[in-house]
């Protein structure tokens, strides 16, 4: 198998690039929720450019790096959807490209290109945390420049493999089972060199320095997204450490390769803001650091990781864990019996050389086992409360947890130039693991929050299916259509994604937001609703009169061209503790704001609700006191509409 990337490749990239074009053209300006998140990564940046400071006069809860970048393409292009969907099409371009060439470095061509293309229909078109319009460009950035570190590390260890190859060509020459040392400048009584940087060699191409932009890459990393930093950082640590030994001053000087650019980016830049900020602005109000996290947050975090109900996840990764053996039980089944259907047509074939292993088993316990695990495939995930996620990634921490242990325990038995494929699956089982930290109990398929972070296990999931599971297969013939199969299988598993994802585009997206910022296309009532909104503050105000939107979406501020006057784009539960609800009511009054907004946006996630009732209420209260009801924007205009409704509604608040 070669990883190298030539011109046969090119078929497989011309089909990535027409079925990435199909899903633009399926999706297009469909991308948005201007409700949920959306409306903070479209106002945010336009506040910076207009001299507002982030995490003091904006609230913000990530890293510094993708509103300034985001900021800098407003003062460029111009603040309009178009730039922002610029920025996510050409960052969807590059994670893409980084899994097809990190896919390349373990796989064939075939599967790489499968493993992009599941990424692309799975991640970067998935309704709910898209690639082209995410809820957060901080986890958009932080994928791509997670992966691009990933990407550098492997580089160093392919360089590495090439210059410990040659080095072994000049220096060994194999004669039966003895190595003759023919390199004059090592003594015959001389160790051979065991690193994966042996000297001496007269190759001097600086191999340090993917280390040294792998850490930059890390850096900048961390500073979009601080637990995708996180990744990028630990599969650095572990691979420069590997790759130095046996030599220990070798491992050291990799590791400091590695983290000198990472950390001086990272204390540098936080460092930057804190003085102009405050330290205890950035660290207190941010979470950046994960401290003084609230109750809310803290249930929210919980639900995400799924160790809200800890024995409910191991159940679910238990049910999805058995529903893929049942999966691998038919791919055998039906392997054996096309192996034993081929070898019964052919007599030249049965010999003792050539027989499959189906040969050996009787017909009627291939077929039991066809049987039965298409009933554990097709019955295991429906049980009771299994039934709510029957993603088949749920598994995956036990998956990468297994492929990490097999290559650590593999690489300790191999020589210098076996090693290189083992550390790059390492590298990237290590990288694949960390980024699912956050999730590690409940890895659904679904959510906003799994696209930005399923990429590297996209393409471990596609390295075990064709290439790890089929290995275990007895016969060559068997191998042959197991993994003929699972190519097979995941490509139709992707064209049938692809076309699904394309239909529920094109039919639940449907109602146009278009303003001079651009256009949206969005569900049906939420379109009515945002619409009404638009053209009432246009009439009631002027654009330089502060209208303030809760507890989500200010993408109708970016839309009217309205300043905020609050500090926090989002108000949902946990972002307002009393202080906050204070400070709130004391911008809505200095400001002399006019129009208070509510969209019906129920918060269940965070545990609290509803806006008014559950969370914030004291502010809440003051607006009821000082504000009259105006206006209710949606399908329906009924005055009695309540948070939490089914259909869609915005309540507007006019100062009395």
């Amino acid at each position: 198998m070669t990883t190298k990337i030539d011109k046969r490749d090119l078929l497989w990239v011309v089909f990535i690039i027409l079925s990435f074009l199909f899903g633009l053209a399926a999706s297009w300006e469909r991308w948005g929720n201007p409700l949920v998140d959306c409306g903070r990564e479209m106002n945010q940046p336009l506040r910076l450019v207009r001299g507002e400071m982030l995490y003091s006069d904006v609230r913000h809860i990530y890293g510094p790096l993708s509103p300034y970048v985001n900021a800098a393409l407003y003062r460029a292009f111009g603040p309009s959807l178009d730039t922002l969907y610029l920025d996510g099409i050409i960052t969807a371009i590059i994670i893409l490209a980084l899994v097809y060439w990190i896919s390349r470095r373990l796989m064939g061509r075939a599967a790489s290109a499968i493993a992009t293309l599941e990424v692309m229909w799975l991640c970067a078109f998935k309704q709910a945390g898209n690639y082209i319009f995410p809820y957060s460009y901080s986890a958009l950035h932080g994928c791509a420049l997670g992966l691009l570190s990933l990407a550098l590390i492997l580089k160093a260890v392919e360089k590495a493999g090439v210059r410990s190859q040659k080095s072994e060509v000049r220096s060994q020459k194999v004669t039966g089972n003895r190595l003759q040392v023919t390199d004059p400048d090592i003594s015959p009584l001389s160790p051979v060199p065991c690193s994966l940087f042996p000297t001496p060699t007269t190759d001097h191409r600086p191999l340090p320095v993917y280390f040294l932009g792998a850490g930059v890459a890390a850096g900048l990393t961390m500073l979009a997204k601080t637990e995708m930093g996180l990744a990028a950082l630990a599969v650095g640590m572990v691979v420069a450490w590997l790759a130095g030994q046996p030599r220990l001053r070798r491992s050291i000087s990799l590791t400091a390769l590695f983290l000198l650019p990472a950390l001086g980016l990272i204390v540098g830049g936080y460092s930057i803001i804190a003085a102009r900020v405050g330290w205890e602005t950035l660290s207190r109000d941010s979470f950046l650091f994960f401290q003084n996290l609230p109750q809310e947050l803290v249930y929210y975090n919980k639900r995400m990781s799924g160790f809200d109900m800890p024995l409910q996840s191991l159940g679910l990764m238990i049910s999805s864990a058995v529903r893929l053996a049942g999966l691998a039980g038919i791919v055998v089944a039906m392997s054996m019996l096309v192996g034993r259907r081929q070898a019964a047509q052919t007599e030249a074939q049965l010999s003792k050389e050539t027989v499959s292993d189906a040969g050996q088993v009787k017909p009627s316990l291939v077929w039991a086992l066809l049987a039965i695990s298409t009933a554990v495939f097709t019955l295991a995930p429906a049980g009771g409360s299994m039934s709510w996620d029957k993603g088949p990634y749920l598994a995956m921490p036990v998956l990468l947890a297994g492929l990490l242990i097999y290559g650590l325990f593999r690489y300790q038995k191999q020589n210098v130039v076996d090693r290189q494929h083992t550390l790059m699956l390492i590298a990237v089982s290590v990288f694949a693991l960390a980024s699912l930290a956050r999730v590690m109990l409940r890895v659904r398929s679904g959510g906003a929050y799994s696209s930005y972070l399923l990429p590297a296990s996209v393409v471990l999931f596609t390295y075990f299916w064709v290439y790890s599971f089929p290995d275990l297969i007895r016969g060559a013939r068997t191998r042959r259509f197991a993994r003929k199969f699972m190519i097979v299988f995941m490509i139709a598993h992707t064209i049938i994604t692809g076309a699904l994802l394309a239909y529920r585009y094109r039919t639940r997206n449907s109602h146009p937001i278009s303003t001079e910022r651009g256009t949206m296309l969005v569900a049906s009532d939420l379109g009515i609703a945002i619409n009404e909104a638009i053209d009432f503050i246009n009439r009631e105000t002027s654009s330089n009169d502060p209208v303030a939107v809760l507890p989500e979406g200010t993408s109708i501020n970016f839309f009217t061209d309205r300043p905020n006057p609050l500090r926090e784009e989002i108000t949902t539960p946990g972002f307002l503790d009393e202080r906050g609800e204070e400070r709130a009511i004391r911008q809505l009054r200095d400001s002399n704001t006019r129009l208070v907004l509510v969209t019906n946006r129920a918060t269940s996630e965070f545990g609290p609700a509803v806006l008014g009732r559950d969370y914030n209420e004291r502010l809440m209260q003051w607006v009821e006191d000082n504000y009259e009801q105006a206006a209710i924007f949606g399908p329906s205009h009924d005055d009695d509409l309540q948070i939490g409704d089914r259909l869609f509604f915005i309540r507007a608040y006019r100062k009395k």
